[in-house]
């Protein structure tokens, strides 16, 4: 029989059940919780659906900037309604994925799943056991949070990412630690709905992967929202009871409170309880080991999304999932992650592709940047929205886009851009002649592009 059986029906394993659908195979797909997974459910969708609500809010706030005039201080967030409409949108797009299972044929267990053999696999469900045997298998089981060493999660004051959503209540003040991804989209939820928010973070700024001048435009707003920022700074002691957290920066003992602890320093696969140990697949706590068509060390065995530990986002789970289903039904494909983008949902929106600046300097003797900033970009200043800046980085030889880094309006839908780019691997001679719409936020990207170019207009 020729049979694929996937685990974990999040971004990476359900796009590589339909696509092996698709090709003519015999799909099982087996998840323990709700499809979707960890992006749909706890994570992409429902934070965003957070994020538009507080950006709905502050811009409501700012009416009288567009002469629009009203009892503005009547405002309030009805919090029940705004979890209710976050809930009907990820009931929504869970029930989509389901009919795309139906459509295409897919059977659905819902349980738990462990090997057996490295063809088999034991399949828990609330009416029982059984055996699923395949002639491929995928594994897609995601990644959880990961806790601090010294306080783990207690749901109710120590909380991840997943019940920071979800609150009863909207808190009054609450705790973050890291500066990473999420905890900056946390901050700009919360921060901009009302709440104090602190943000304790090791390194010396926030999102320490990205470009200095980068953070520093992130971290200015934030504050400007209300946030406080703690860099350089250490826990030394976390009081549940007390709901205190004692801090330590620049050698001074700081104590700070709040209703919650969000725990946000990263994610780590989930590994237990598969079986790989019975079957000899080799891995590590940070991830299934796979060469680039997402075979483990076992071939007819795949794995791919959060569990090999690589780059933790929806899209690329999404193309290993492809990439993995495509080459089980013979097709010569494998990954490819030079133009991945990186979306940032804060306020404002960060979005980089290929290299950072910093990196780029690292990789090659001399490097031409082009910046635009969106001050002058007018439909920018039509809709209020001015912070920030696009920057493009190409390399000496060949005058190769090889990164493009917006912080900004629009920016996580803007990088689409400067991916096709990065992707194509386009020189700046090729965008020369290139005519942007006007008046939109987007010429922001093609004027950056002029600017390398030495040839800028309007800056």
């Amino acid at each position: 029989m020729d049979r694929v059986a996937i685990v974990g029906g999040g971004p990476a394993g359900y796009v590589a059940a339909i696509t092996a659908a698709h090709r003519g195979k015999q799909v099982t797909l087996i998840e323990q919780k709700k499809l979707g997974g960890t992006c749909l459910n706890e994570g992409c969708m429902p934070t965003k659906s957070l994020l538009e609500s507080a950006a709905t809010y502050d811009k409501v706030k700012h009416a009288s900037d567009y002469g629009i005039k009203g009892p503005v201080d009547e405002m309030r967030i009805e919090w029940g309604q705004v979890q209710a409409r976050k809930n009907q949108i990820v009931h929504q797009l869970v029930k989509g994925i389901d009919y795309l299972l139906k459509k295409h044929k897919i059977e659905l267990l819902e349980g738990t799943a462990s090997f057996q053999s490295a063809h088999e696999l034991l399949v828990q469900t609330e009416r029982g056991q059984q055996t699923i045997e395949a002639n491929r298998i995928i594994i897609a089981t995601g990644s959880e949070p990961t806790p601090l060493p010294f306080a783990p999660f207690d749901r109710e004051w120590v909380i991840s990412s997943e019940q920071a959503m979800s609150l009863p209540i909207q808190p009054e003040s609450m705790i973050i630690v890291g500066g990473g991804v999420i905890g900056c989209e946390f901050a700009s939820i919360y921060g901009r709905m009302g709440t104090k928010v602190t943000i304790i973070e090791m390194a010396d700024r926030l999102l320490f992967g990205e470009d200095h001048d980068i953070c520093k435009v992130l971290m200015e707003e934030l504050k400007r929202q209300g946030v406080e920022i703690y860099p350089s700074t250490v826990i030394k002691e976390m009081q549940r009871d007390r709901k205190q957290v004692v801090v330590e920066r620049d050698g001074q003992v700081e104590v700070l409170t709040g209703d919650y602890v969000l725990v946000a320093i990263g994610r780590k696969p989930r590994l237990q309880e598969i079986g790989l140990e019975r079957i000899g697949v080799d891995f590590t706590s940070r991830g299934i080991t796979v060469n680039e068509h997402m075979q483990t060390t076992i071939p007819h065995i795949y794995a791919c999304g959060d569990v090999i530990g690589g780059i933790q986002l929806a899209h690329v789970a999404f193309h290993e999932g492809s990439v993995a289903a495509k080459h089980l039904c013979g097709e010569p494909i494998q990954v490819r992650y030079e133009a991945v983008p990186r979306c940032i949902y804060t306020s404002p929106e960060i979005a980089t592709v290929g290299l950072t600046e910093t990196q780029a300097r690292e990789n090659y003797e001399h490097v031409r940047i082009g910046e635009y900033p969106f001050a002058a970009n007018g439909k920018a200043l039509i809709a209020n929205e001015t912070i920030g800046k696009v920057k493009v980085v190409v390399e000496p030889e060949y005058e190769a886009i090889v990164g493009l880094t917006i912080v900004g309006p629009h920016a996580t839908e803007l990088i689409a851009q400067g991916t096709l780019m990065v992707h194509n691997e386009l020189t700046l001679d090729s965008l020369e002649s290139f005519i942007a719409a006007h008046p939109t936020v987007s010429e922001a990207v093609h004027e950056a592009v002029l600017q390398a170019l030495g040839q800028a207009v309007h800056v």
